[in-house]
């Protein structure tokens, strides 16, 4: 009778905890952490859209600098316009955030979380931080800046390949002027 493996469950994905195998690869182990924390943040959410990656990234550049345009939610979550469209539109429909119409620029709609999409990503925020801890036990301050480092080279290693693939815009593209809303709009 072989061993039975431990089991970690969210929702419906199962996720099979197992010792490193030799032939892994840093790549590898870094998307099974992904998975790992994608599981772990589903089974500590509540039911609707902040369930989802999208839109907790969404909650969380609309709450550091509200009055965001769609394209700028597009250039710093990286997600594609549609992706970003559509949790938009699920957000404001569960009363997540608001959108406005800027009077220098009847084109231009900024978005700005609700009292209701503030809290509940006050929530996300909580269990964010506790699964840092989690994943971060045992590490000493100097270790947990070396990993730091070393995966920052990582993303921007591939953020490096997406955008000089013409796959991705660059963040930094961001027009510092628009990056927060005029007078005329709320603050």
């Amino acid at each position: 009778m072989s061993e039975k493996k431990p089991t970690l469950r969210s929702d419906e994905h199962i996720i099979h905890l197992r010792p490193p195998r030799p032939h892994e690869t840093p790549p590898m182990i870094i998307n099974d952490i992904s998975h790992l924390f994608h599981g772990k943040m589903r089974s500590m959410e509540t039911e609707g859209i902040m369930s989802q990656h999208g839109a907790r990234m969404i909650a969380y550049e609309l709450s550091r600098r509200e009055g965001l345009r769609q394209i700028d939610l597009v250039r710093l979550t990286h997600m594609k316009a549609p992706t970003v469209s559509v949790i938009v539109k699920k957000m404001a429909a569960e009363g997540l955030l608001t959108h406005e119409v800027q009077f220098s620029d009847l084109r231009s709609i900024r978005l700005y979380l609700t009292e209701k999409g503030r809290a509940l990503h006050e929530t996300t925020r909580r269990s964010l931080r506790s699964t840092d801890e989690i994943m971060m036990a045992g590490f000493t301050e100097e270790e947990a800046q070396q990993l730091k480092a070393m995966l920052c080279r990582v993303r921007d290693n591939l953020l490096s390949d997406l955008e000089s693939n013409g796959l991705l815009r660059p963040a930094s593209t961001l027009d510092e002027k628009e990056d927060t809303p005029k007078e005329d709009g709320k603050q």
